[in-house]
């Protein structure tokens, strides 16, 4: 069950910015890594709405992106 979510949250974040294969798997690695630390992807993805950082239209705006998932679920542990 919990892998269905992890993989619609990332076709979410997927649709909602411009990455390359990399950059996918660095979202999925965070998705899993959110998923064992109880961390729900969900609000993180409203809390970059609120901040204007999604959605992207380039690379750059997902890679600033991609920073702030990970300041997120890093700064949990």
């Amino acid at each position: 069950m919990e892998i269905t979510k992890d993989a619609v949250i990332l076709d979410i974040f997927s649709s909602e910015m411009v990455l390359s294969e990399s950059m996918k798997r660095q979202l999925r690695q965070m998705c899993i890594y959110a998923r064992i630390a109880g961390i729900d992807m969900e609000a993180v993805r409203e809390a970059l709405h609120d901040k204007g950082i999604l959605p992207c239209t380039d690379k750059n705006g997902s890679k600033k992106a991609l920073s702030e998932i990970y300041a997120y679920v890093a700064c949990s542990f």
